[in-house]
C-alpha cells in the first residue's frame, strides 16, 4: 500500500484586499488562516502516516517582503522531517524560481524539482523504490510552454505520478500556463496526475486519475466552500482510493435569500434566517464569512437600498444568534426588485406619469444625457454642498449625486415612489 496527500496552492500570507473595510469579519484569523492551514494539512500527513506530500505549486504567493512566510514553511516541512515523511514540490506561477529572490535552504526532506527541465524524484521505502514522481516547476511567472509534453516515459512496474502546476484544457478565466490537455495527460501513461493552479477542487479524470485539489484556504469570498487536500491510497499501481480532507480554518459561503412577496422588516428577518439555517453550515466546527445575496420583487426594496448599514447591523444579529458568533457577514447584496403594479394614478394624472416614466427611461438610455444632468443643474452643486463624511466613499449606497449607477438606482424608485405618495394624498 502507498499512501500520500496532494496539495497545491497554499498561497502563503496571501494579502486579503478589501478585508479591513468589512469591520465585523476576524481580520486577525483570517490573516492568519494561510499558515494554519499549512498546519492542518502537515498534522494530517503525520497522523495518516504517509509515504510522501506531493505540493503542486504557488506555495507561496509571491516574493515575499520578508522570510516570515519562509520560515513558517521551513518550520512545517521540519514537522514531517522527523518523521521521516518524504515532501516533493514544484514552483508555480505566484512563486517561479524567478521570482523568490531570498530562496531558504530547504529542509533534506523536501525535493523541489527543476524548472529547466523535467526531473523525476523516486520514493525509496524500506530500501525499495515504492513511487516515481515525474515534474517540472516554473522558471518564470508566465509559462507558456507546454511542460507535461516533455515529461519522460512511465516506469514499468511502478507508481508512476506526473506534478504540474497548469490551466488544463484553457480553464476558463485563468491565464493558459503551461498549457496542455486531458487527452495528452491520459496518454502518458502515469497512474495518477497530482495538478495545481485551478483553486475549485475537481476530479478531471479517472484510470489515470487527474485531480485538482483546490486550494488548502480559500482566500475571499469568490473561493467558496470547504478547502483542503487529498488523501490517496493506492493498493496496487492503478488502483486508487480519493478522499477530500478540509485543511481550512476560515470558510467562505454565498447565500441568496428570496424575497419574492415579502413585505413586513419581520417577515424578511425571519425568511433570512430560515434560509440560513437551511445550509446546515457547519459553523460549529468552523467560523465562516457569509455573503447574503437578496432577490425577488418585494415592496421592501427601497427600504433595502437605503438601509444596507441598519440592515447589515441586523443580519450580523441573526447570525449571533444562530451561531453564537461564528458566523460573519462579509457583505450584502441587494439585487432585489419592486415592479409594482402597472403606473396609473388618477390624483397625478395618468398622462403627467407617463411623461415622468418616459423621461427617466430616456435618461437611463442615454448617458450622454445623464452626464448633463449630473453636471450643469443643481445636482452638481447639491454634491458639492453635501459634507464630506455623508458621501461615505467606501459605501455605494451613500449619498453620491455625482455618480451615474447611483441616480441609476434611484430613478428605478422615483415613479413607484411617486405613485405611492399620490394614493397617500388622494386618501385623505
Amino acid at each position: 500500500m502507498i499512501r500520500f496527500i496532494h496539495a497545491a496552492d497554499i498561497h502563503l500570507d496571501s494579502p486579503l484586499k478589501g478585508l479591513a473595510k468589512r469591520h465585523n469579519l476576524p481580520t486577525d484569523k483570517i490573516l492568519a488562516a494561510t499558515r494554519d492551514a499549512l498546519v492542518n494539512l502537515v498534522t494530517l500527513a503525520i497522523d495518516q502516516k504517509v509515504d510522501f506530500v506531493l505540493l503542486a505549486g504557488d506555495i507561496y504567493d509571491g516574493d515575499p517582503e520578508d522570510l516570515k512566510a519562509n520560515f513558517h514553511f521551513n518550520q512545517q516541512m521540519g514537522r514531517l522531517n522527523q518523521k521521516n515523511i518524504k515532501v516533493v514540490m514544484i514552483t508555480g506561477n505566484h512563486d517561479a524560481k524567478s521570482k523568490i529572490s531570498k530562496p531558504l535552504s530547504p529542509p533534506k526532506n523536501l525535493t523541489i524539482l527543476s524548472a529547466h527541465q523535467p526531473e523525476s524524484y523516486e520514493i525509496i521505502k524500506e530500501g525499495e523504490v515504492i513511487a516515481i514522481i515525474h515534474g517540472q516547476g516554473f522558471l518564470n511567472q508566465a509559462e507558456t510552454r507546454n511542460l507535461a509534453g516533455t515529461y519522460p516515459a512511465p516506469v514499468a512496474g511502478k507508481l508512476n505520478i506526473g506534478i504540474l502546476h497548469t490551466s488544463l484544457d484553457g480553464r476558463e478565466g485563468h491565464a493558459n500556463y503551461a498549457p496542455t490537455t486531458t487527452n495528452e495527460l491520459i496518454n502518458k501513461g502515469y497512474s495518477y496526475w497530482a495538478l495545481g493552479h485551478i483553486h475549485t477542487r475537481e476530479v478531471v479524470h479517472q484510470k489515470p486519475y487527474i485531480i485538482f485539489p483546490g486550494n488548502i484556504q480559500g482566500r475571499h469570498i469568490r473561493e467558496t466552500g470547504a478547502k483542503g487536500c487529498y488523501l490517496v491510497t493506492f493498493n496496487d499501481n492503478s488502483e486508487a482510493q480519493l478522499e477530500f480532507k478540509p485543511l481550512d480554518v476560515f470558510r467562505w459561503e454565498a447565500i441568496t435569500v428570496n424575497l419574492d412577496g415579502i413585505e413586513e422588516e419581520s417577515e424578511f428577518e425571519g425568511k433570512l434566517a430560515e434560509t440560513v439555517e437551511s445550509r446546515n453550515l457547519p459553523f460549529n466546527e468552523i467560523p465562516h464569512g457569509i455573503r447574503i445575496i437578496l432577490k425577488g420583487n418585494t415592496s421592501l426594496h427601497s427600504w433595502l437600498i437605503c438601509s444596507q448599514n441598519r440592515i447589515s447591523e441586523n443580519i450580523q444579529g441573526i447570525f449571533d444568534g444562530i451561531s453564537a458568533g461564528n458566523l460573519f457577514l462579509e457583505q450584502i447584496k441587494v439585487e432585489t426588485s419592486n415592479e409594482g403594479p402597472a403606473l396609473k394614478n388618477e390624483a397625478l394624472g395618468d398622462d403627467a406619469l407617463s411623461i415622468l416614466d418616459k423621461a427617466i427611461k430616456n435618461l437611463k438610455k442615454n448617458p450622454k444625457e445623464l452626464e448633463t444632468l449630473l453636471k450643469e443643474t443643481p445636482l452638481a452643486k447639491l454634491n458639492r454642498e453635501i459634507p464630506g463624511e455623508w458621501k461615505a466613499k467606501d459605501d455605494t449606497n451613500a449619498i453620491q449625486p455625482m455618480n451615474a449607477a447611483w441616480l441609476d438606482e434611484i430613478f428605478d424608485e422615483l415613479v413607484p415612489l411617486i405613485q405611492t405618495i399620490a394614493k397617500n394624498e388622494d386618501k385623505k
